[in-house]
């Protein structure tokens, strides 16, 4: 039987990033073709070999040079650049180039709990938010979780030491979402237009701690892990010890809201929109670990 959706090219910006890369991947699995908005060459040249079509702009160029990044697609996928002091700006200008370009299907990648003043770079995601509702775009925003593999840069570390460290009170919940979910998320949105206008929540189906979280990297790396809260001046210091880092004051801020509250979400869009039950956090490393099915 011939699949009566239509193959979708689809502009991804941030291509090049974790997120980016994830709906790239996750597009080409469905069968669509992801067009890669890129700055470096050696970026465009990766992707392509992957089977993605890639073009280089650079998203503060302005409007008129998006615009021509994006002729002949069906719809853009918006990952702003992480923590950028200039987020809502550039999304103002993607928005803007998608309209000039007549691309009228539009997916924006917004953040769970977006309207927090205490995490500035949310409000930043807020204030995109309302930039894409205002547009003349057919506009979904989705708003994930923080990605069950934010673990995996520190799992070696974790490891070794026996110790999973975060600069916040290793008590609160989160609810990691799977970032292969994530982008399944996205090829559901864009293949429904039902999903037109809509506001999705992408949570996890467990809410966990920090120390839920050690338990899991020692129950599949076989050795004993625990959570360990590190002092934000500490974490500060072996992160930008010369003081140059633009994001480390909205890091910190996170840090403290995550102190505070965790950050948790509801898993029933996520699952609505995948027709299953979103993946744990336990079959996500292990999968991307490489690990052997439980």
């Amino acid at each position: 039987m011939t699949d009566p959706r239509p193959t979708l090219r689809v502009a991804v910006t941030g291509a090049s990033g974790k997120t980016g890369a994830a709906v790239v991947a996750g597009l080409l699995e469905a069968g669509h073709e992801p067009v890669a908005l890129v700055r470096r060459p050696e970026a465009a040249a990766s992707l392509r070999e992957q089977g993605a079509a890639a073009r280089l702009v650079d998203l503060d160029a302005g409007p008129d040079a998006i615009a021509a990044a994006l002729a002949d697609v069906d719809a853009v996928h918006h990952v702003p650049p992480n923590m950028h002091p200039a987020e809502d700006a550039l999304t103002a200008d993607v928005v803007a180039a998608a309209e000039r370009a007549g691309v009228r299907r539009f997916v924006f990648h917004s953040v769970l709990q977006p309207h927090v003043p205490a995490m500035p770079h949310h409000l930043r995601k807020a204030t995109s938010e309302l930039t894409v509702r205002s547009s003349s775009l057919r506009w979904t925003v989705l708003q994930p979780a923080s990605y069950a593999q934010n673990v995996l840069p520190f799992w070696d570390a974790a490891v070794a030491s026996g110790t999973y460290r975060v600069p916040y009170d290793v008590a609160r919940p989160f609810t990691p979402v799977d970032l292969a979910d994530v982008a399944g998320a996205v090829v559901a949105v864009l293949e429904d237009p039902a999903t037109t206008y809509g506001t999705f929540e992408l949570a996890g189906p467990e809410v966990l701690t920090s120390a839920d979280l050690a338990a899991v990297v020692a129950e599949l790396s076989g050795r004993p892990v625990v959570a360990e809260r590190q002092p934000v001046a500490d974490w500060r210091a072996a992160v930008d010890p010369d003081g140059t880092r633009a994001d480390v004051d909205d890091l910190v801020a996170m840090f403290d809201h995550y102190d505070a509250h965790g950050l948790v979400g509801s898993p029933l869009a996520l699952g609505v929109l995948l027709g299953r039950t979103p993946t744990t956090v336990r079959d996500a490393l292990r999968r991307d670990l490489g690990l052997a099915p439980a």
